[in-house]
């Protein structure tokens, strides 16, 4: 059994090896763990053979007496160890963990491992956790006692910023992984936070990965020029099965943002009347109203009565954005007043909704510039706020969401190209 005592692999690098009798035998390159655990268990240490012919050899786990902060001692002495070589898929911390980016799947982050804390669990030796503070830095350079001295000097706390290694899941060409949870196990805009960190051949890697559902939540969360780029690293079948799971908003943002000839080879395969609203918002500069709101809402006739409406609702209700409001039209489809849902089921079914509407309404045209339609709502206090032409005909809606996304966006948006 190895006697150990907790350390970070920092400590170990470069530790001088000797055998039973105190001989030198080499010193420490590098620290080896076999993966399929969530606490990977160290099987051995790469060492550097002491000689001129500069050796690199393997000692394995099993052969080590006691592994110290000073020294390693081996159970036999060196003409008695039975070294052995790197093989195929073998880890090594220094080399394929330490410098590189991983995940924190708690705090949605990438960052990079400073060092890697090792600890005795029952009869092993593991890595828990990655430190991804200064201090684990400064330990890495060998100053982090004298910075720790200078510190506590002026009463100032250093403290290691360790995550365990259950929270984490390693981008370094995907050699290690927690099988318990994964990137595509969070919340759709966490995905898209952690994409945005991470380079492109990483973010190609992640969002071939989710499934069809998340990847379309967290396409939304995206500049759309990256999501285009994304869509076009994933098979036509895919994409297009993205895009239909999609809000025609947030689809058009996308698309806009694909080479004309891709975006209108999308719109051919895609469900007919999805197609047209898409293509609708697509004739709206990025900078306007119309380029803002949404096709997806509910209009009912105006003569209707709120049974009639209520079931109309469940008609129409899954295809909607949102339904806290529902818009009233004449027979010429020109907006006549608004009904609140709440309005709607408090009242008798065989009640007009013509007597229960709203008939003093605000509402905002197409061109309107983005940031005049944001501080319209803003000025109203209006949670969804519809979007008419000039005849007063309903286009669209913009929401609250829509809105928010506009003034603090996940990443800056930029202006789409126009398709006819």
């Amino acid at each position: 059994m190895v006697l150990f005592s907790e350390m970070f692999a920092s400590e170990l690098i470069n530790d001088p090896v000797v055998d039973r009798l105190q001989e030198p035998v080499g010193r420490v390159k590098d620290i080896i763990i076999t993966l399929g655990e969530v606490f990977p268990k160290v099987s051995g240490l790469l060492l550097k053979i002491e000689g001129g012919k500069r050796e690199e050899k393997v000692l394995l786990i099993g052969e080590i007496d006691l592994i110290g902060k000073q020294f390693v001692s081996t159970q036999s002495t060196k003409d008695r160890i039975p070294f052995t070589t790197l093989r195929e898929g073998d880890v090594l911390l220094q080399k394929d963990v330490m410098d590189q980016q991983i995940v924190d799947l708690e705090g949605a982050r990438v960052i990079r491992v400073n060092d890697l804390q090792l600890a005795k669990v029952d009869q092993d030796i593991r890595l828990i956790a990655a430190d991804v503070g200064f201090k684990g830095m400064l330990r890495r350079i060998g100053i982090d006692g004298f910075v720790s001295w200078l510190c506590g000097i002026f009463r100032i706390k250093t403290r290691e910023q360790l995550i365990g290694w259950d929270h984490v899941q390693n981008l370094a060409g995907g050699k290690i992984a927690v099988p318990s949870k994964s990137i595509t196990d969070l919340h759709p805009a966490d995905v898209a936070q952690i994409i945005s960190q991470v380079r492109s051949e990483q973010r190609t890697e992640i969002f071939s990965a989710l499934n069809e559902k998340t990847a379309a939540e967290s396409l939304h969360e995206l500049e759309p020029m990256i999501g285009a780029m994304l869509l076009m690293t994933v098979d036509a079948k895919k994409a297009l099965s993205i895009l239909e799971k999609m809000p025609v908003d947030e689809a058009a943002d996308i698309l806009g943002d694909l080479p004309p000839e891709r975006a209108e080879e999308f719109l051919r395969l895609m469900k007919i009347r999805k197609s047209n609203e898409i293509r609708k918002l697509l004739k709206h500069h990025d900078e306007t109203a119309g380029g803002l709101m949404t096709t997806e809402f509910v209009s009912i006739p105006v003569n209707f009565t709120a049974e009639q409406t209520i079931n109309r609702m469940r008609e129409l209700a899954p295809d909607a954005e949102t339904i806290y409001y529902l818009y009233v039209v004449d027979e010429a489809e020109r907006l006549a007043g608004i009904l609140t849902l709440r309005r709607l089921l408090v009242s008798p079914a065989d009640t007009p909704i013509s007597e229960i509407m709203v008939k003093d309404i605000v509402y905002v045209f197409p061109e309107m510039n983005q940031r005049k339609a944001a501080d319209f709502m803003s000025k109203y206090n209006l949670l969804i706020v519809p979007v008419v032409d000039h005849e007063k005909k309903m286009l669209g809606i913009i929401t609250i969401d829509d809105v928010i996304d506009l003034v603090l966006p996940p990443v800056s948006r930029r202006k789409r190209q126009m398709l006819g």
